[in-house]
């Protein structure tokens, strides 16, 4: 792996690294697309110069982890529409990536389906409309008992928690994440594991869900940040 990736686990099935998008994909312009993208290499050419990098960089990411650490051979991605979550070729393995800033987390689990999200310490969330979409009213009492530093931070954290189980479930913004306590996601059946590890940096959040279920193979709704 490379030195600008860390990992963030590594276990029970599940493997999640993260770090820095390069300015640009370099040793890209020797590497064969088709090889690493598959049928899903026409995507490429329709992309923003600005989103290249994050691009391939995430998807090289996810080809290290299918063939080096679970020694799976590689296929490729399959041609998905825009917006839609990545799906490998051929395999039963299931992907999520996401990607904020210069930030980038990816993961591929082995049994179910994983759900990352990154995002940002930022002013949208002090937003009083944005807390009424994403809080329960428990968690609408938390926020507002915090100071205003504290409160975005925490908020931001709540949001990568939902928008990561709501990519796993396979289900996006669709799902209603008032009707969602952050909390309680770990005691339910049908979740495996939800990880809020700190994301090195004060100016980014992490969230990594997985649940039980087989790999979608129907097109999904899932937003894709990749």
């Amino acid at each position: 792996m490379s030195d600008a990736r860390r990992t963030l686990v590594s276990a029970r099935g599940v493997h999640v690294v993260t770090g820095h998008i390069p300015a640009v994909a370099s040793g890209f312009d020797a590497e064969d697309p088709d090889e690493l993208l598959g049928t899903d290499a026409a995507t490429l050419r329709t992309l923003d110069a600005t989103r290249v990098a994050s691009y391939l960089t995430a998807r090289r990411w996810v080809r290290d982890i299918v063939t080096v650490r679970l020694r799976r051979p590689w296929r490729g991605f399959e041609a998905t529409p825009r917006g839609v979550k990545p799906r490998l070729a051929d395999s039963t393995l299931d992907v999520s990536i996401a990607h904020a800033g210069d930030r980038l987390v990816v993961g591929v689990v082995e049994h179910g389906r994983i759900g990352v999200d990154i995002e940002l310490v930022a002013s949208v969330f002090d937003q009083p409309s944005l807390a009424r979409r994403l809080c329960t009213p428990s968690e609408r009492r938390r926020a507002d008992g915090l100071g205003p530093a504290e409160r975005r931070a925490w908020l931001t954290q709540l949001w990568a928690v939902k928008e990561s189980y709501a990519k796993a479930l396979g289900v996006g913004l669709a799902l209603d994440f008032r009707q969602v306590d952050a909390a309680g996601l770990r005691h339910r059946d049908a979740v495996r594991g939800v990880l809020t590890p700190a994301a090195g940096t004060s100016h980014a959040k992490i969230a990594v869900s997985w649940v039980t279920a087989a790999p979608p193979r129907s097109r999904s709704t899932i937003r894709s940040t990749g």
